[in-house]
């Protein structure tokens, strides 16, 4: 039932409440903390509170951690010299690759480095990437050195020789994002927090008593402290809670993927100058030995999901990309994106804002702009401050267990290590995904694990990324799906909720 409060609070809402769902429809539970938002800070923040003796709770309106913006992005644990000095965005970077090295040791996640080519094509980008050395030293920085056109010549052969300056850094990390927020989810939940996923939250109020009441379409529920994470629908949160001020600039970049065939081909990131904010122009290896190119010239999005990819905002980043690399492997181009970033009117330009709301210091936001995967760490530290500033009680667990087992890779296996988990489960060698080599049972095991959705899958395992783009294993991962969530395969979904797969799964499909 919901509480007279709650009731009285919400009574004026357009929005009437659906009646809970069974078996886990929320009935006014009382949080000590809610996050709002499985993005990479949401889903770390959670990780790191459930060390804590706290009742504890994540909430997304998607059927995973990590598929909103932090899907979206190049994926590098950056250096310091993006960032001016003194900024927030400088501060929240610090030591950034260290902790990502200690997370990927304790939750079995895979972490790369790989050193950086800044160049420059006009005296205008050479003074641009002097600012960036200047602001990487005065950050603390020091790996950091101008090199000659010869030695670019001797790191990066195919790279162009029209550049006229050039800055070498060593080790940026690398990750997935995705697979990040989903193993940080999985270790908080192991450690005792709730994660709420398809829960999408309607509006929020604050009792007499200072507790926030948390309107979803599957109940309410109540906590003492809120943390807004909600990306690019934090502003649309903070309105719920009373705070119209916080407003929102979103722009919408441009990403294209070649296949891991062509990884030798680029080994290090490769950056055009870098302070116009108009544009990014970037290349580089992934995680996984794909190619990333992006971003191009920024456009406003019609609105916070517009993510299409347009013919002309394609034809430009593979423009810029001939730039960087003349004999760019377009042939072996597998697949596009966009994604969206976001300013904020209450930092300074082109800053975060992690700090109380107006209204309540029980509410806390987290508004992140670029480059808001590395921040993390420290965002994620600064928030418990906060939390503690504001008068939360965190009282360490004796039996927190920072570990979580390394998932089993056939791709990655040794050939021992293949042969012993076959003589365990045949599903390990029956490979699904020939593309990137993705076994059945690396899918069976993400659906186990909480992966609902074929795109959930491949976030997790990879399965469909491969140069096919699922063409060959589409169908036997929805199967899969179907089967260990005991459902047909009707109902099995690309990303949640409206996109279901298939009208129609014949005799043909069920023989697969």
């Amino acid at each position: 039932m919901v509480s007279a409060s709650a009731s009285k609070i919400f009574a004026s809402s357009s929005n009437p409440l659906p009646s809970p769902i069974p078996p886990s429809g929320l009935n006014d539970l009382p949080y000590d903390v809610v996050i709002i938002g499985a993005g990479i800070v949401g889903a770390m923040l959670a990780r790191e509170l459930s060390r804590y003796k706290l009742k504890l709770a994540l909430i997304d309106k998607e059927d995973q951690p990590g598929l909103g913006v932090t899907k979206a992005s190049l994926s590098y644990i950056h250096r310091n010299h993006m960032n001016p000095p003194g900024s927030e965005r400088a501060k929240f970077c610090v030591g950034s690759q260290d902790r990502f090295r200690a997370l990927a040791a304790e939750l079995g996640l895979p972490y790369r480095e790989a050193d950086e080519i800044n160049i420059a094509f006009d005296k205008e980008q050479e003074q641009q990437i002097r600012t960036r050395l200047d602001w990487a030293f005065k950050n603390g920085e020091t790996k950091f050195r101008v090199i000659s056109k010869e030695e670019v010549a001797r790191l990066e052969p195919r790279l162009t020789r029209d550049f006229t300056f050039a800055v070498y850094s060593e080790a940026h990390g690398m990750i997935h994002p995705p697979e990040w927020a989903f193993a940080l989810t999985e270790n908080a939940k192991a450690n005792g927090a709730e994660v709420l996923l398809e829960t999408e939250v309607l509006g929020l109020a604050q009792a007499p008593d200072g507790t926030w009441l948390v309107r979803t379409h599957r109940g309410n529920l109540r906590s003492r402290y809120l943390i807004n994470a909600a990306g690019l629908f934090a502003d649309e949160i903070a309105w719920m809670a009373g705070d119209r001020d916080v407003k929102l600039f979103k722009t919408r970049g441009t990403f294209a993927i070649f296949d891991s065939s062509v990884s030798s081909m680029l080994r290090h990131l490769v950056y055009v100058a870098g302070l116009n904010l108009s544009y990014s122009q970037a290349m580089g290896p992934t995680m996984h030995g794909n190619i990333i190119l992006g971003l191009g010239w920024f456009k406003e999005p019609k609105d916070r999901i517009d993510t299409r990819v347009t013919k002309e905002e394609l034809d430009c980043i593979l423009r810029m990309g001939r730039q960087i690399m003349p004999d760019l492997p377009e042939r072996d181009l597998i697949t596009s994106f966009a994604g969206i970033k976001s300013t904020n009117n209450l930092a300074k330009p082109e800053d975060f804002y992690v700090g109380p709301s107006g209204v309540s210091p029980s509410l806390i936001y987290a508004l992140i702009c670029s480059p808001g995967i590395t921040g993390s760490p420290g965002i994620t530290r600064r928030i418990i401050e906060l939390l503690a500033d504001a008068g939360l009680e965190l009282q360490e667990k004796a039996d927190f267990n920072p570990y979580r087992e390394k998932p089993y890779r056939f791709k990655d296996a040794s050939e021992e290590e293949r042969k012993e988990a076959i003589a365990r489960d045949p599903a390990c060698g029956h490979l699904i995904c020939r593309c990137e080599q993705v076994s059945e049972a690396e899918i069976i095991e993400a659906v186990r694990k909480g992966a609902r959705s074929i795109e959930g899958v491949k976030q997790i395992t990879r399965a469909g990324m491969g140069r096919c783009q699922g063409g060959f294993c589409g169908p036997w991962i929805l199967k899969i799906i179907a089967r260990e969530l005991g459902i047909p395969p009707e109902a099995v979904t690309r990303k949640g909720k409206g996109s279901e797969e298939v009208i129609r799964f014949d005799q043909i499909g069920a023989s697969l």
